[in-house]
C-alpha cells in the first residue's frame, strides 16, 4: 500500500462505479416512467367513451383530472432521474476537484525537488 493510499479515506474505482450505476438507474427510471405514461395514455384512448362520460363537466375539472392522472409517473420518473443524475455528476465534479489538488500537490513536489 502507498504513502498516496493510505491518505485518503475512498477509492477511486468505488465512485466512479457508483457514479456508473447511478446514471444506469436514473435511465431506467426515466425508461419506466415513460413506460407508465405511454401504458396510461393508451388506457385513456382506448377507453374514451367511458372516461369521457366520468369527467366532470367544467374544463377546469377536466384538466384537473387529466393533470392528477399524468402527474404521477411523468414527475416521478423525471425527479428520480434528475437526483440520480444530479448525483452521478456530482461525484464527476468532486473527483475533478479532488484530482485538481492531487495534481497541484504534485506540481509543488516536483518544483521543491528542482
Amino acid at each position: 500500500m502507498s504513502e498516496k493510499e493510505s491518505t485518503t479515506f475512498h477509492n477511486e474505482d468505488a465512485i466512479f462505479r457508483i457514479a456508473m450505476w447511478s446514471n444506469i438507474v436514473s435511465w431506467i427510471a426515466l425508461a419506466l416512467s415513460l413506460l407508465t405514461f405511454s401504458s396510461t395514455m393508451y388506457s385513456i384512448i382506448s377507453n374514451w367513451a367511458a372516461v369521457s362520460q366520468s369527467l366532470p363537466p367544467g374544463a377546469f375539472e377536466k384538466i384537473a383530472a387529466f393533470a392528477g392522472v399524468f402527474s404521477e409517473p411523468v414527475m416521478g420518473g423525471v425527479f428520480v432521474f434528475l437526483v440520480l443524475r444530479g448525483l452521478s455528476q456530482g461525484l464527476y465534479l468532486l473527483m475533478d476537484f479532488y484530482m485538481d489538488e492531487e495534481d497541484d500537490d504534485d506540481d509543488d513536489n516536483e518544483a521543491d525537488n528542482d
